[in-house]
């Protein structure tokens, strides 16, 4: 629903939970929808060394959501974030 994992506003950003910096991958269980200063804000810290905790676990998308998530791909909006990956990896990770 484009809402920011850490703050709850509209999340306009895709992040790594756990930065790539720091081996993160592009996988369902490590990224989360954020809003562009939250995701700035972390940057390449940890979680944990913001005191931040998510309010779940990310998880692959239900099948049902298969819709949304390829809209989302086609959104030219998000292409600066979800053109790096390739279809699939998304689908088979988790």
């Amino acid at each position: 629903s484009y809402t920011c994992a850490y703050c709850r506003k509209h999340g306009d950003t895709i992040d790594h939970v756990l930065p790539r910096s720091r081996g993160g991958v592009n996988a369902w269980d490590n990224v989360v929808i954020a809003c562009f200063r939250c995701n700035n804000k972390k940057a390449d810290s940890l979680l944990s060394e913001l005191g931040w905790k998510l309010p779940f676990v990310p998880a692959p998308p239900p099948p049902n959501m298969a819709a949304t998530i390829s809209s989302l791909w086609r959104d030219p909006t998000w292409e600066q974030f979800t053109s790096p990956w390739q279809h699939h990896d998304l689908r088979m990770a988790g």
